[in-house]
C-alpha cells in the first residue's frame, strides 16, 4: 500500500514539475524528488536528475556521510526546488531566491494541519540554507495541497502556482494551445 501512495504521490510532483517547468521559473529548477527517469520520461515530465538539496547549498556537516545525515536529507528535502540567481553572480548567494515545494495529501476538510506540517518540516532545512549565507527573507516554502479524494485546494493553491511561474491556464488545468497540461483541475 506504501508503494501506491509513494506512486500516486510522486506522480502528482512529476505533473507539478512539468508544469513549473513549462512557466516562468522553469529554468530555476535545481531538484526535484518526484520519482525515476523513467516514470518521469513516462509522464512527459523533465527528468532533473537530482533528487536531493544539492550538496554545496547546504553548509558542511560534522555527520556528513552517516546514515543519520542520510536520512536528514531524505526527510526534509522539499519535492521540488527552484533557485532563482537573477542578475546576480554564483557568489552572490545572499541575494538567490530559493523557493520549496512540498506536496502534501491531507484529509477533505482539513488543509490547515498540511499547510503547517509542509512549512515546519522544512524549518531546519531553511536554517542550513541561512547558515550557508542564503537570505532568511529569500527561502520561501510554497505548500501544494491535494487531497485524498482528489480534492484541490484552489485558495491554498492557484495563487502558489502562479508565484511558481505557472500560467493561470495551466494552474486551472484549461487547455492551452500548444499543450494541455493539468496541474490543478477546473472549476
Amino acid at each position: 500500500m506504501k508503494r501506491l501512495y509513494t506512486e500516486r504521490h510522486n506522480k502528482a510532483g512529476r505533473i507539478l514539475l512539468n508544469a513549473i517547468y513549462n512557466g516562468a521559473n522553469g529554468g530555476d529548477i535545481c531538484m526535484a524528488d518526484v520519482g525515476s527517469q523513467q516514470r518521469c520520461e513516462d509522464d512527459g515530465a523533465p527528468y532533473v536528475g537530482l533528487n536531493h538539496v544539492p550538496a554545496d547549498m547546504l553548509p558542511p556537516q560534522a555527520d556528513q556521510g552517516t546514515e543519520e545525515h542520510a536520512r536528514w536529507l531524505r526527510t526534509k528535502r522539499p519535492e521540488i526546488m527552484l533557485c532563482n540567481m537573477q542578475g546576480h553572480s554564483q557568489a552572490d548567494i545572499g541575494q538567490h531566491d530559493i523557493l520549496n515545494v512540498e506536496l502534501k495529501t491531507c484529509q477533505d476538510t482539513r488543509p490547515t494541519n498540511q499547510m503547517t506540517a509542509a512549512r515546519q518540516q522544512h524549518e531546519e532545512l531553511v536554517e542550513w540554507l541561512v547558515e550557508r549565507g542564503y537570505q532568511r527573507d529569500n527561502i520561501k516554502i510554497f505548500p501544494i495541497l491535494l487531497g485524498v479524494s482528489s480534492t484541490t485546494y484552489a485558495a491554498h493553491t492557484i495563487g502558489t502556482l502562479e508565484q511558481l511561474g505557472v500560467q493561470r491556464d495551466a494552474a486551472l488545468g484549461r487547455p492551452s494551445r500548444s499543450r494541455r497540461t493539468h496541474c490543478v483541475p477546473g472549476p
